[in-house]
């Protein structure tokens, strides 16, 4: 019989991460509680300190989570248990892997922002060449945006979406998207789901810093004063 102990459930999981991995720990219905970053990995556990050091909320020990993880080859989402907690970090183990098309996905932020975007083929059957139609930003990752305008577009419509004011402050962004889902959200006006077309990896990075922003202040905004 073997005296080594036996690993773990989900030390596996642990050498696909890195400290400095950027993280979103959510509840298991996707809300999200905290961005932080991969501060150790030791004994399975992965250590998850808050991105600018906010205090967290307590905490109970085997509370399940949801955790994305950040990388340069690509995002991967795990259920895990916390293990330990400070105000500024937790620690989970028990990291198993979750669906693939839930890998495949990103968290999606809410956002209330007025923007125009330009669509070729409505130009041409608007006969106003080169228009810019009013829209507005109902949420946004980083693989894709909802929007919601009076002007009609369809499915496999490619937009132009330029100078998007995301933050106060911060430059603006610049999207080619195309959509993927139209559908009517209310009278008058439509709902279109989005995705990104060829964002390089600079301008991915700089809008999931952005988006991490916005999180960070909703997540202040909703803490007892």
């Amino acid at each position: 019989m073997s005296d080594t102990p036996a690993p773990q459930p989900g030390t596996e999981q642990t050498i696909l991460l890195q400290p400095g991995t950027v993280a979103e720990v959510m509840t298991p219905e996707n809300r999200l509680i905290y961005v932080g970053k991969i501060e150790k990995i030791q004994n399975g556990g992965v250590y998850i300190r808050e991105l600018n050091d906010d205090t967290l909320p307590m905490v109970l020990v085997n509370k399940p989570v949801k955790v994305r993880f950040y990388q340069e080859t690509g995002n991967i989402v795990l259920h895990a248990k916390v293990c330990g907690s400070t105000i500024r970090m937790w620690k989970v183990d028990r990291l198993q892997s979750t669906f693939v098309q839930e890998q495949r996905a990103f968290f999606r932020q809410s956002i209330s922002v007025d923007i125009e975007a330009r669509c070729a083929r409505r130009a041409v059957r608007s006969g106003r060449a080169g228009a810019q139609f009013p829209c507005h930003v109902l949420d946004i990752s980083a693989g894709g945006i909802l929007i919601s305008s009076p002007e009609i577009f369809v499915e496999g419509d490619r937009l132009l979406i330029d100078q998007a004011p995301l933050i106060m402050g911060a430059p603006a962004f610049s999207f080619n998207c195309q959509i993927r889902r139209a559908s009517e959200w209310k009278k008058g006006v439509n709902r279109y789901g989005c995705q990104f077309e060829s964002l390089s990896p600079r301008d991915q990075d700089r809008l999931l810093q952005a988006i991490f922003t916005i999180q960070r202040e909703e997540i202040k905004r909703r803490k007892p004063r």
